[in-house]
């Protein structure tokens, strides 16, 4: 849930024994020695540059991009696999009620969802940046034990497992402890600071080495603040000789909450659209 976008780089290196092995690309060419991308990001790219405001089809997609060698696989389905990604994009962030990236056309068509129209879905995108920002005021008010009870809701509907607020001792330590479990095979125990602070206090790196000294034997590390994280602190939580802390900020935490309904609520309505002719059966006189 809190993944970060991975970019690995192609090696420059002169000597052939250190050259990473080729990957697929199309046309002959060789992929470019820059940073590869994800493969959203790498089908936003190519569409902003190739589409024309135009939706274009999955397979074109992947044909510009691993022709430019925005991408790098070794699988023999790289289509399959960007337009699933794609997919699973609009389906996460229309869960999450966030703007979303891309527009799906059918028949395995793609769009930037800016090229659309401002009509109904832009002004419930709207509607659901306010009431982001108010559920995110109003967490920000909320008693420190009542945000650390919140938290814990949000691990536990989340999956984690052994759930459990700590002793109430204000903002120092360790306040929310449970399980992450991954497949039914792998439990990683987690240790969870939380800042209930207003904006405009950032998260700093002495928090981020604060809360890894507090972690106890086989346990990572989050941090969970309505505020937000400085430079320093997010270089000191990614460090690679240190065990690693999570970080989450008050942005990335009401997504979450609005995911799993936890403070928002939703509605639905029926949206008639005009089909073709051929819908219409005349009925019998």
């Amino acid at each position: 849930r809190w993944g970060l976008d991975e970019h690995s780089a192609l090696s420059g290196g002169k000597s052939p024994a250190k050259q990473r092995p080729k990957t697929r690309t199309r046309g002959g060419r060789s992929p470019k020695t820059s940073p590869t991308m994800s493969f959203t990001n790498a089908a936003e790219r190519v569409l902003a540059k190739f589409g024309s405001r135009k939706p274009m089809h999955y397979r074109a997609i992947t044909e510009k991009a691993l022709t430019l060698g925005l991408v790098e696989t070794a699988g023999k389905t790289p289509e399959a696999t960007l337009y699933a990604q794609v997919l699973a994009e609009i389906q996460r962030k229309a869960k999450r009620g966030d703007r979303q990236r891309f527009a799906k056309h059918g028949k395995g068509m793609v769009g930037l969802a800016k090229w659309l129209p401002k009509g109904l879905a832009y002004e419930i995108d709207q509607n659901n940046q306010q009431v982001r920002k108010r559920l995110l005021a109003r967490v920000r008010k909320m008693q420190w034990e009542d945000f650390e009870g919140l938290v814990g809701a949000l691990l536990g509907s989340l999956g984690f497992e052994d759930v459990e607020v700590t002793q109430k001792s204000g903002d120092n330590g360790i306040d929310v402890r449970g399980t992450m479990v991954t497949g039914d095979a792998i439990r990683t125990r987690m240790a969870v600071q939380v800042k209930r602070w207003k904006a405009g206090r950032n998260v700093q790196s002495p928090d981020v080495q604060q809360v890894r000294g507090s972690l106890g034997a086989h346990e990572q590390g989050l941090i969970i603040t309505t505020s937000a994280f400085s430079p320093g602190a997010r270089k000191e939580a990614a460090r690679a000789d240190a065990t690693p802390v999570g970080l989450m900020d008050g942005e990335h935490l009401v997504r979450l909450l609005a995911e799993q309904k936890i403070g928002v609520g939703s509605s639905t309505h029926t949206i008639l659209e005009l089909g073709s002719e051929s819908d219409v059966v005349p009925g019998d006189d």
